[in-house]
């Protein structure tokens, strides 16, 4: 007999939360009272919490440095240009707890992501539907990722979309990004499901039958149309040089570890 597939993973905002049973479950906390309140004290089957609006707040991220149970945190920054500096009150944090900040690519989003890197944190870029400006910042990052030795935590999208390329995985941004409704069901204030859980398939599908620019794409199956939410109508032109630009970066990386010079040390240091 085949296994049903697992449920998705609600994300409740706190009030929502407090009435939950069983798990996993992610609470979504908005205020200094709620992050306390589920930092010292979270219902079984919390997973982990996504903190929004908060990174502000240095007696937050006192309490979050502190404590014995551990539970997962991922810091939702609104506006990273703005709210960059503020990311070494998360120094101490993460030796006390997982940590991790999530960055929507906007205007001035590379400072946040190099501090962020420059402090071992892992990394959540949300790119949306970046306009030219931003794509290039967006490229820039990819860059950064690329080459920068402090980077030593993995950086996503990149971090997976390079493991594909490196054909070392597999998968839709979607599911890299955790914004797959199948996997991860954000809920509203009532506790509905914002999107279905087949909501991936059938935007592709949808895209597909209004022959969309994502039935001719090379990358459709990693993309499954991530760039055409909420408009359609987003040109993919600048995300497709970006993944034109990863994916060659990869085949570099393939290319130098196949390399004799690069096999007899591998050889020597095996021996």
């Amino acid at each position: 007999m085949s296994e049903e597939p697992a449920a998705p993973i609600p994300l409740l905002p706190a009030a929502l939360a407090e009435d939950e049973r069983g798990g996993p479950f992610i609470v979504i906390v908005r205020t200094g009272g709620e992050f306390s309140r589920w930092l010292r004290d979270p219902k079984p089957g919390a997973d982990g919490l996504q903190v929004e609006g908060l990174i502000g707040d240095p007696e937050v991220w006192a309490l979050a440095a502190q404590g014995t149970l551990p539970i997962p945190i991922d810091v939702v920054l609104s506006d990273p240009a703005s709210e960059f500096s503020a990311l070494y009150r998360l120094v101490d944090v993460r030796m006390a707890r997982p940590v991790r900040v999530t960055i929507p690519v906007r205007p001035g989003f590379l400072k946040a992501l190099r501090l962020a890197a420059s402090l071992q944190l892992p990394v959540r870029l949300l790119p949306g539907q970046p306009g030219p400006e931003v794509l290039a910042e967006l490229a820039a990052a990819a860059q950064f990722y690329l080459h920068d030795s402090m980077v030593e935590a993995p950086v996503e999208f990149f971090h997976s979309v390079f493991a594909v390329f490196r054909g070392m995985g597999d998968g839709t941004l979607w599911g890299f990004l955790e914004q797959d409704p199948a996997v991860f069901s954000e809920r509203d204030a009532a506790g509905g499901a914002i999107h279905a859980p087949d909501f991936v398939a059938t935007h592709l599908a949808r895209l597909l039958s209004q022959g969309a620019e994502c039935a001719g794409c090379r990358w459709q199956t990693l993309c499954a149309g991530y760039f055409k939410w909420p408009d359609p109508a987003y040109d993919c032109a600048g995300v497709k040089e970006l993944f034109a630009s990863l994916e060659a970066a990869a085949d570099e990386i393939t290319r130098d570890l196949a390399s004799p010079e690069i096999t007899a040390i591998v050889h020597h240091s095996l021996r």
